[in-house]
């Protein structure tokens, strides 16, 4: 009869452990953005090292802002709008409710209960 393999203490570092590789079916394998992003980085980082670049990989410097700040005045203006917005409807609501205070106050709830009393 032979002793059951039961396995060791000490894992054996040379072997590779098992992974997981996920490959999308909806994701292409070739990343045409982050090619170009990666050109253009290796152009920029050859370029300070003041080595020649390739006429194929001459583009325009990165540039990480807008020109001149023209998004940033509509979205303050769509800003200032939208909490105008919110202070003219805070406005109608507050005045609402100090209608039915007053109402409320000037209401005769007493012959609306004689009238539930004697009909219900």
């Amino acid at each position: 009869m032979e002793a059951p393999k039961l396995r060791g203490m000490f894992r054996n570092v040379r072997t590779k452990p098992r992974t997981f590789v996920f490959k999308s079916r909806h994701l292409p394998d070739s990343r045409p953005e982050w090619d170009e992003r990666k050109r253009r980085i290796d152009a920029e980082i050859a370029k300070e090292k003041g080595e020649e670049i390739p006429e194929s990989n001459r583009q325009s410097d990165i540039r990480f802002r807008r020109s001149s700040g023209a998004g940033s005045d509509s979205v303050r203006k769509n800003a200032r709008r939208a909490n105008i917005r919110v202070v003219l409807i805070a406005v109608v609501l507050v005045y609402v409710a100090y209608r039915i205070l007053i109402w409320t106050e000037h209401a005769e709830f007493g012959e609306m209960l004689e009238f539930i009393r004697d009909n219900g």
